[in-house]
């Protein structure tokens, strides 16, 4: 990362066909509904003040994505996951492919600061368990396994540390 300029910032609109053209969300699209309809909500839960979506950039475009939730919307309520005041879930890190890892550590550190800024105590980071690369990564951040919770399609570890 030596010499290269990244940018920190909030997504924004002209960010959600971005995204996935640029090759930071890759995924299969959600059910029912488009990965374009599933960014354009969380860009209103951002200007809801539910959520910060945060995105790196560089010369060459997107690097990465990365929330934080402060409030779960109604249907997916978890006050140990987010409970809207003190406790906040960092969720849904993308990284284009070949962007070094450091990018998605910056983007860790910079969603902390935020969450200091909105007075939260503890984070937490929710991760399916067949990920385990992922799960040795949020450990690495300080995170310690507080939960796991079943879902119809895989199992769900969840991390928590105090900020």
């Amino acid at each position: 990362m030596a010499g290269r300029k990244i940018f920190l910032r909030f997504a924004q609109a002209s960010d959600v066909e971005r995204l996935t053209r640029e090759g930071v969300i890759t995924a299969p699209p959600p059910a029912k509904e488009t990965w374009n309809q599933r960014i354009v909500r969380w860009l209103s839960e951002q200007r809801a003040g539910r959520r910060a979506v945060l995105v790196a950039e560089d010369a060459t475009g997107l690097l990465g994505i990365l929330h934080l939730v402060f409030d779960l919307p109604v249907g997916f309520k978890d006050p140990e996951a987010a409970n809207g005041f003190d406790i906040a879930m960092i969720e849904g890190l993308h990284l284009r492919a070949g962007v070094p890892p450091e990018v998605g550590n910056e983007m860790v550190e910079e969603i902390q600061r935020i969450a200091t800024k909105r007075n939260v105590t503890t984070l937490t980071f929710c991760i399916p368990m067949n990920q385990p690369r992922a799960i040795r990564q949020v450990k690495e951040w300080g995170f310690e396994e507080f939960r796991i919770m079943a879902e119809p399609s895989k199992m769900l570890a969840f991390f928590r540390k105090t900020v």
